[in-house]
């Protein structure tokens, strides 16, 4: 029996085991997306409330860079381990089940972080929580896939993106001025409180947009007994669930992977030096990250469409350099105004490569399988935010702050050099929806039968 199933045969079964929402059209539809904006709007501001904290309280536990970069890297490992098995339980059971179960996994890690009494207690509740969060943006992710037009993919993969923007706006700047006003204890439980609320929205208001219907079929149940049986037969099936332009999707993944390093490798020394070095308070450090929030999500939502109608690849291009201006603004200036200029500047580079990028590779995976590979691209951006701590830990006794700014803009630079040069095209095809393709000559060696 031959384990791969071939395009038509994927297509037939996805259709008799699936069902889904149309594309967006319908007030309940757009309803749908906001609410799921929304949602992400206030997880992650009860998040990002914390994220500018925990300096703060690894240094009441009496440690430092290292133990914030150890407990970074903790939960980096976890979502990367995770990830593709959570966005392959969403394909397999329903995104709204990988939603709930990723909330409510955010509330049990606040709560434990309010009650950690020591570092090694709180950088593995971090791990934890990466290990069970990690289902939320493939699951998030892959309902806009279900319920948008591909010409519109990015675009709304923007406007909920820009809704996770919000928690960047609100999240810094309300965390910082509740710990130098009241403590650590009082930050925690608004975070707690604001987690809840998600979950509440999410379970009364996210509906289920992809139903696995139908039973297993007799030749299904044989196919799975057989990859089970035989290894070879296993990953030709496993080959079968990703995109056809493999090597299209590797340089995406490898995209993904850079950009979160970048930005994982300077966050723990980044912390330290604000409050260390240029004296920053928490509510000052908050502000900065705050502007960020802003540009990211003004440019989620009105530039996120850009890539839909002028092509991935250079939309992608010009948002890594701008990206990169938040990296340039810490290696040279020292002044508070301009340091925050280049993160507006870096937030509008993030609202525009990062929409583009998921689109780029949720327009090459096949239909079927969109969240597992969602999945997989949050593994490559969890192996980025692994390495990064792992790195800053050991070069920090060797590096000073600009050291480590400035090997993070080379890092950006090297990967749009690379992405320049990896022959990747976009163009529209006669149907006006957008691709993005690699030379024939690169895929003449990928597997038949799997289009995407």
């Amino acid at each position: 029996m031959n384990a791969q199933l071939s395009h038509a045969e994927a297509q037939a079964r996805s259709s008799s085991r699936r069902q889904l929402i149309p594309p967006v059209g319908g007030p309940s539809n757009r309803r749908v997306l906001i609410v799921l904006s929304v949602c992400m709007a206030l997880q992650m501001t009860s998040f990002v409330i914390i994220l500018p904290l925990f300096a703060r309280r690894f240094s009441e536990f009496g440690t430092g860079v290292e133990s914030l970069g150890l407990s970074a890297m903790a939960y980096a490992l976890t979502s990367t381990l995770a990830a593709p098995f959570m966005g392959a339980l969403a394909d397999r059971f329903g995104r709204r089940r990988l939603v709930l179960a990723s909330l409510a996994a955010y509330i049990l890690a606040f709560t434990g972080y309010l009650l950690a009494s020591s570092a090694p207690v709180f950088i593995l509740l971090r791990a934890l929580a990466g290990a069970f969060t990690a289902g939320l943006v493939p699951a998030v992710t892959g309902i806009v896939a279900d319920v948008a037009p591909m010409d519109r993919r990015a675009q709304w993969i923007g406007i909920v993106n820009g809704g996770a923007s919000i928690g960047w706006i609100a999240g810094p700047i309300l965390g910082g001025v509740l710990y130098d006003h009241w403590g650590y204890s009082l930050a925690l439980i608004v975070s707690i409180i604001m987690a809840a609320v998600a979950f509440v929205t999410a379970l009364l208001a996210v509906p289920e947009t992809h139903k696995n219907l139908g039973r297993i079929t007799g030749a299904t149940q044989r196919a799975q007994t057989f990859r089970l049986s035989d290894l070879k037969s296993s990953v030709h099936m496993f080959r079968s669930t990703l995109p056809n332009s493999l090597s299209t999707f590797i340089v995406l993944l490898i995209m993904s992977l850079a950009v979160m390093f970048a930005w994982a490798f300077i966050e723990p020394r980044f912390m330290f030096y604000a409050y260390d070095d240029l004296g920053w308070s928490s509510s000052m450090l908050g502000l900065v990250m705050s502007t960020y929030g802003i540009a990211m999500t003004l440019g989620e939502f009105f530039l996120s469409h850009l890539s839909d109608r002028l092509g991935r690849k250079p939309v992608i291009v010009y948002g890594l350099i701008l990206f990169a201006a938040q990296f340039i603004g810490l290696a040279f200036f020292r002044n508070y105004i301009l340091i925050a200029a280049t993160f507006v500047v870096a937030g509008l580079g993030n609202a525009l490569f990062d929409p583009a990028l998921s689109a780029s590779i949720l327009d090459i995976a096949p239909a079927e399988h969109q969240s597992r590979i969602l999945g997989i691209k949050s593994t490559a951006s969890s192996l980025g935010n692994i390495l990064g701590p792992a790195l800053v830990v050991l070069f920090t006794p060797f590096l000073e702050a600009r050291g480590i700014f400035l090997i993070a803009t080379s890092i950006v630079c090297g990967s749009i050099l690379f992405f320049l040069f990896a022959h990747i095209k976009p163009h529209f095809s006669g149907n006006n929806r957008l691709h993005v393709e690699i030379d024939e000559a690169s895929t003449s060696d990928a597997p038949q039968g799997n289009q995407s």
